[in-house]
């Protein structure tokens, strides 16, 4: 009697144990999850202020594609997979609508006649660069540059390319060019015309002054289409090349009114195709 007595006070004691044991562990999950859910909470509602005062493409990112936090910035991952700098100062926000022109152009690029819709045309002045240039940082992120290392691949980074721009007006169309070729690990020359206006020229010092891997050649010559004068140009970006930047594989030389065609993944496989050989084209202008 006395054994089965013992037994059951032993159950009973089991199974306040037992409860007691789930009440804490409840308690504790609750809790762990409430201090996750307000960390979440933090860093989402930091990019949702920052998207209010900066109203630029991350302005809603999904909690899984910060890549990493501190105490100065966020580094995000945004439409088209590029990263970039998102500082908790307030920045200028974005000025041009790239992401929504391409919804407008793709049926029309896709050959849909009946699209009559074509997006606004944004200009950018000489002033707001030079005011925005003023925090690189801020120029980086709000132009949407492709900025960090992640947004390339092993075989791009081990495949370095050296650009010469040569161009004499537009500084919008300058920078849109640039833009959408940059990355980190190439290398590029701008050559501006010495006879265009000194606010390009110092449009696109600024610009090139945000970038470790951007320069304006110099001196600059007065180049004349069809004329000896452009190849000195390309000459002195090729010379201004070799000799500030090691490594890189192939030069490609571009104009201020190019646009690309290729992604750089696709121009260093298409390169490295070419193993080695060159891809030159001339003409010959005859004097009239």
């Amino acid at each position: 009697m006395c054994v089965i007595t013992q037994m059951l006070t032993s159950h009973r004691l089991f199974r306040r144990s037992r409860s007691l044991i789930l009440i804490v562990f409840g308690v504790m999950t609750i809790c762990y999850v409430s201090i996750i859910s307000i960390r979440s909470w933090d860093v989402s509602s930091s990019l949702f202020r920052s998207g209010l005062d900066n109203v630029s493409f991350s302005l809603f990112v999904l909690q899984s594609d910060v890549v990493a936090v501190d105490d100065t910035q966020l580094l995000v991952r945004g439409p088209l997979g590029i990263a970039a700098e998102v500082h908790a100062k307030s920045c200028p926000g974005t000025v041009n609508t790239d992401h929504s022109d391409w919804r407008i152009c793709r049926p029309i690029i896709n050959g849909d006649a009946s699209s009559k819709r074509l997006p606004k045309y944004t200009t950018i002045t000489a002033t707001e660069y030079a005011q925005r240039t003023d925090d690189c940082d801020c120029f980086r992120s709000d132009f949407g540059y492709f900025v960090s290392p992640e947004d390339t691949t092993d075989e791009e980074r081990r495949f370095p390319i050296a650009f010469s721009l040569l161009t004499y007006e537009n500084l919008e169309q300058t920078e849109r060019l640039l833009r959408l070729i940059y990355r980190p690990h190439n290398v590029y020359c701008i050559h501006v015309d010495a006879k265009s206006p000194a606010e390009l020229h110092e449009g696109l010092e600024a610009i090139a002054g945000c970038f470790d891997n951007v320069f304006v050649a110099k001196p600059p010559v007065s180049t004349y289409w069809g004329k000896i004068s452009v190849v000195h140009a390309e000459i002195l970006c090729m010379r201004q090349l070799l000799h500030v930047y090691k490594g890189w594989k192939y030069f490609i030389n571009l104009v201020g009114r190019d646009f690309p065609l290729r992604t750089n993944y696709e121009l260093v496989k298409i390169l490295q195709a070419y193993d080695g050989a060159n891809d030159v084209h001339a003409t010959r202008n005859e004097e009239k």
